[in-house]
């Protein structure tokens, strides 16, 4: 070891500021015991951190077998120290819930020894020069204080490194235990470099090669040790029975005492033996202790001695002859995918009660999580379903009024395939004849008009495409808008294709079948395009209908003032005059033909003109409705509507070509910008609501994890002691933040997506939630990347530090 001018502050440019190593420079042999002697407060034990890697220097440089350390990544540093330097603590610095065998085994594994047989032969053999090998498989946290420093000096040479550092190791440890482990470090230093601090002078003096004074950060005294000297050391479980003031010997016929003291101290007691037991009662006011053979006092018939030299003599280190050579050396990882995950998920069986109760905590931070994501996608994602409620391909021109010229001209114009007068909505009635009770029910569909020229063979989901005017398609849409009262599926339409197949009327129209089903998302009923107008003109009286409706009287029970007179020939007879083939004619019941002159025109006006009776008609039923051509009942359709609703291949081209003469839309657009102009204030509301549930659930998992992770700050500072780097010390984090969220916020997560799914038949509801797998995968995948981060946030501000400071905090 070499160190060059290395300086360290505490404090560093604050009032309070202490200059721990100032300006030190030393030079260290590869082998020997070099004790570093001062005292506390003096700067040794922070020279000793620098010194093997577990702290940083200010100033100065520090090399290890020929490579520096200072100025350096913290990566190499670790790699640099964990191949070169065994640490042994004052604390001894163990992980309690690993064996002693386990402990020692990892020092090995940080090396890239990953051979079991390896692993056992070098374990067992420094236990057994240690005195441990009988307690390999007891837990750390089950031993005394000599054991675990034991085990430390075992953890510590087993990798066989070439410098040992010990800090203290001798100062929470009665006399005989601070021998003995003594003894075993001064054996071990016969090979390799040990530098050693410690208070006790005397203990220095008779094992050390070389001792360092150091005051004030500095080194003050710097010799070698001839070790001329006994060591005057009296070990406090040892009492030499010659050495006391006071013997008396009692003897009788089979008793024998000895009684031993300083002073003349008074001894009233009473001795029973019997069945085997000596029962004692000790009336004087000393303290009673029993000493046998598994007492930690000794009885030495003898006088007390001082220690010589010979007795760490005998003690040898032969690692050598064990270890297999052919092991190089390298760091290695002791965590893999599945080790880190499966450990994980042991630490987390292993947490307390109290702990464990934590992970309620991840359960809820799954339930809100879950219900926010589930929320912020209902609230964002609009779906068509919700504002379209006319064939997305539509243009719509809205005016107050319609002129006929104006719709015309429209026809006329090649970019425009049809227009429809009004706002395209229609209604169709279906009848249940499926059983007696339901017989006279009726129901209705309800849906945007459109033509089967928006129609492709391939379109069509289930059924067929239409051959004649008195067939139709019906849009998936406009199915389930009509299920939604639940009636069909009570009389047996379970699936949408039941529907195919079944006739729906119009009053005055008669029936149409349904032949297809399409699924273009559109709430639309395709025709074809000739039958427009009289579906519009009959169709009104049908909107919104749900009842009991007789439809025996068919067109005789219409009260509509016209109707194209094509619709009613079944039901009427010309009784003079000709059909009202033109438009603008009209002809009525002969009963009124007194009233209504032939070749004369009536009050009754269409587009402005009045309409001209061109002849009479008898009706089996009492039937007083006016017949007129389709193209009069079209001119009457246009006049009555408000607005006008165009098909065309192109939008762009025909918006921009009306855009400055009328108010032309895109219907879609339209729509959509008025559901979210009018949801506005709600999504704003909700979002923010959402935010602060996950901002909760958020600083919630960051509590506990930072909770959790507290508890472990010591156990974090003992691997990167030992030279396990930060790398592994986030995948040992991992695997547990990977256990608990899979155990406990996984489970929230598929709850609540189980509940927001039975919410989500609740049409009120299922605006507000999405729930499907891309949601449930999004929040799963969401809250195991927050847990990470959120958990690794306070193991990364931890061990940016060194391990001298991780170790020194005083919440450990």
């Amino acid at each position: 070891i070499k160190i060059e001018n290395i300086n360290k502050y505490f404090y560093r440019h604050k009032k309070n500021e202490i200059h721990v190593i100032n300006n030190t420079s030393l030079e260290l042999e590869e082998t020997g015991l070099v004790a570093l002697l001062g005292p506390s407060g003096c700067g040794k034990t922070t020279l000793l951190n620098v010194i093997g890697g577990l702290d940083k220097v200010n100033k100065g440089k520090i090399y290890i077998n020929g490579q520096k350390i200072t100025r350096r990544r913290s990566s190499k540093v670790d790699k640099i120290r964990n191949l070169n330097i065994g640490y042994i603590f004052q604390d001894y610095y163990l992980i309690d819930s690993m064996s002693v065998f386990d402990n020692i085994a990892l020092a090995l594994k940080i090396n890239g020894i990953k051979n079991k047989e390896e692993i056992k032969k070098r374990v067992n053999f420094v236990l057994e020069k240690v005195g441990m090998y009988r307690y390999r498989n007891r837990y750390a946290n089950m031993l005394s204080g000599g054991e675990r420093q034991r085990v430390g000096i075992a953890r510590a040479i087993v990798k066989d490194p070439s410098i040992i550092i010990a800090d203290e190791p001798t100062g929470n440890l009665d006399s005989k235990n601070s021998l003995e482990i003594m003894n075993i470090i001064k054996a071990i230093s016969k090979d390799r470099l040990v530098i050693l601090v410690t208070h006790e002078r005397d203990l220095a003096e008779f094992y050390a090669s070389r001792i360092l004074e150091i005051e004030d950060g500095k080194i003050v005294d710097d010799k070698k040790n001839e070790h001329t000297n006994d060591l005057d050391y009296k070990m406090d479980n040892k009492l030499y029975l010659k050495d006391f003031e006071n013997h008396k010997e009692m003897k009788a016929d089979d008793v024998s005492i000895n009684f031993y003291s300083n002073n003349k101290e008074k001894l009233n007691i009473n001795i029973v033996v019997q069945n085997g037991n000596i029962y004692i009662e000790n009336k004087s006011k000393e303290k009673l202790e029993l000493v046998d053979d598994d007492s930690s006092i000794e009885f030495v018939n003898d006088h007390y001695k001082k220690i010589s030299k010979s007795i760490y003599e005998e003690y040898n280190f032969d690692f050598d002859k064990v270890i297999n050579k052919s092991y190089k050396k390298k760091y290695s990882s002791i965590f893999n995918p599945i080790s880190l995950i499966v450990n994980g998920f042991k630490k987390v069986r292993d947490y307390s009660f109290v702990k464990k109760l934590l992970l309620l905590g991840f359960f809820a931070s799954g339930l809100f999580i879950t219900y926010s994501i589930s929320s912020l996608f209902g609230i964002t994602d609009i779906k068509d379903k919700d504002f379209v409620t006319v064939n997305k391909n539509y243009l719509k021109i809205i005016s107050q009024e319609v002129k006929v010229k104006d719709f015309l001209n429209y026809e006329k114009d090649e970019n425009i395939n049809y227009v429809i007068p009004g706002d395209s909505l229609v209604s169709f009635n279906i009848e249940y004849k499926d059983y007696y009770q339901t017989s006279r029910l009726v129901n209705t569909i309800s849906g945007s008009l459109a033509g089967t020229s928006l129609l492709k063979e391939d379109d069509i989901i289930f059924g067929s495409f239409p051959q004649n005017k008195r067939e139709l398609v019906l849009d998936k849409r406009t199915i389930d808008d009509y299920n939604e009262n639940g009636i069909a599926k009570q009389i047996g339409l379970n699936s949408i294709e039941d529907i195919i197949g079944r006739n729906l009327k119009i009053d005055n129209m008669g029936e149409f079948k349904v032949v297809g089903i399409v699924d273009l998302n559109s709430p639309s009923i395709y025709v074809y395009e000739s039958e427009f107008i009289n579906i519009i003109a009959n169709s009104d009286s049908n909107k919104n209908f749900y009842g009991m409706y007789d439809y025996e009287e068919n067109i005789d029970s219409s009260n509509s003032d016209l109707l194209d007179y094509t619709l009613a020939l079944k039901n009427i007879k010309l009784k003079k005059g000709s059909w009202p083939k033109n438009a603008y004619e009209v002809i009525v019941n002969y009963n009124y033909k007194d009233q209504y002159k032939l070749n004369k025109r009536i009050d009754v006006k269409v587009n402005g003109v009045k309409l001209k009776v061109v002849g009479y008609y008898t009706s089996k039923t009492e039937m007083n409705t006016y017949l007129v051509s389709n193209q009069t009942i079209k001119y009457n359709v246009i006049e009555n509507a408000t607005d006008l609703v165009i098909y065309s291949k192109d939008k762009s081209s025909t918006i921009e070509k009306y855009r400055d003469l009328v108010n032309i839309q895109d219907s879609y657009e339209t729509s959509k910008k008025t559901y979210i102009d009018n949801n506005k204030e709600r999504t704003v509301s909700s979002l923010v609501f959402c935010g602060i549930v996950l901002l909760i659930s958020l600083i919630e998992i960051f509590l506990m994890i930072r909770s959790s992770f507290l508890s472990r700050i010591k156990e974090v500072g003992i691997y990167r002691a030992i030279g396990v780097k930060k790398k592994d010390i986030y995948k040992m984090f991992i695997g547990e933040i990977i256990a608990i969220t899979t155990i406990a916020s996984v489970t929230g997560v598929l709850l609540m997506s189980y509940i927001i799914y039975q919410l989500s038949f609740i049409t009120y509801l299922s605006n507000i939630f999405m729930i499907n797998q891309k949601v449930i995968l999004i929040s799963i995948i969401f809250i195991y990347i927050f847990n990470l981060i959120i958990g690794l946030l306070p193991v990364r501000g931890t061990i940016r530090k060194t391990p001298a400071q991780i170790l020194s905090r005083s919440d450990i």
